[in-house]
């Protein structure tokens, strides 16, 4: 089959090894253009695109939906698959490939459609997500389903790593669901049962809601690392919460309540914080940042 593997993140790299050693023949890649970023605003490309062009895959980086179009007709791929490209596939697009797009998603749907699953699934304490690999329609991650892997989230679960492990995951239910195009097996509809949106993350929604039950505060901490990161105010300074840990103490929402260890109550029991990242500083245990905060009771997060 001749595939066109379409990302614009790192999670994508595993995958494209994959194909370039497979049955298949991969005729290249599709990213997203490069863009401005850093201090100097300097043009790059994702670490997607970079691999490519390290290794002298074929890359073309469509900034429109014609150039896309045009990107399909001229290499004459049977099937798209995607993984964390970020773009919305026009429905002209969708019916250029011989057997479509497919879609690497990292829920097991119909759970968690939308832009960020797995931040969605450890914010909420899901005990399980995993990959499905579906047909890709018009509708937002409503597509027919080929093929699943379901993968464990713990107390200890950070979206940087599971989605690591996801991307290493998913190679197994791409295989089966090309096994199954070549089979003309049909994909099976999803349900219309448990679904649930999984939204893009807001920068805004890293900082803490001293108020919120203890738990649901340290599930967010996991979920938003390493973006748009964790992170309270004192005194106006922005300080980021890289660990912390469930206690049982009691007091006003915010409030710290002991610095050795560093504990601060929220809207029930309490949060233990173990590690914080000062801002324009380098990551330190909470008691290192102690030494220098000049912190002294009785004081508060905002």
């Amino acid at each position: 089959m001749k595939i066109l593997l379409a990302s614009s993140s790192h999670l994508g790299i595993d995958l494209l090894k994959h194909l370039q050693n497979s049955e298949h023949q991969l005729l290249g890649a599709i990213s997203s253009p490069d863009q401005a970023s850093g201090r100097g605003q300097s043009i790059s490309s994702n670490e997607f695109a970079a691999h490519c062009q390290r290794n002298d895959v074929v890359c073309d980086k469509p900034g429109s939906d014609q150039q896309l179009s045009e990107v399909l007709q001229q290499t004459q791929a049977e099937l798209v698959i995607t993984l964390a490209y970020g773009r919305l596939i026009k429905a002209n697009e969708l019916q250029m490939p011989k057997f479509g797009w497919l879609n690497v998603h990292f829920s097991l749907l119909p759970r968690w459609r939308g832009a960020s699953p797995v931040q969605r699934a450890i914010a909420a304490g899901d005990r399980e997500t995993g990959v499905t690999v579906f047909k890709l329609e018009e509708g937002l991650d409503t597509g027919p389903i080929y093929s699943t892997i379901s993968y464990p989230l713990d107390s200890k679960s950070r979206s940087d790593e599971v989605l690591t492990h996801l991307a290493s995951l998913s190679i197994k239910p791409v295989n089966e669901a090309l096994r199954m195009i070549e089979n003309n097996q049909s994909p099976t509809a999803q349900s219309g049962d448990g679904v649930t949106l999984a939204p893009k993350i807001l920068k805004s929604e890293g900082r803490i809601d001293w108020s919120k039950d203890s738990k649901e505060i340290e599930a967010r901490i996991r979920a938003f690392h390493p973006w748009p990161g964790a992170y309270t105010l004192i005194d106006g300074k922005r300080i980021g919460v890289i660990e912390g840990q469930v206690r049982d103490n009691k007091g006003a929402a915010g409030e710290i309540i002991s610095l050795e260890p560093l504990i601060v109550a929220s809207g029930s029991s309490a949060l233990e914080i173990l590690r914080v990242k000062p801002e324009n500083k380098k990551e330190m245990s909470s008691s290192e940042w102690l030494r220098g905060a000049r912190i002294s009771l009785p004081c508060a997060f905002e």
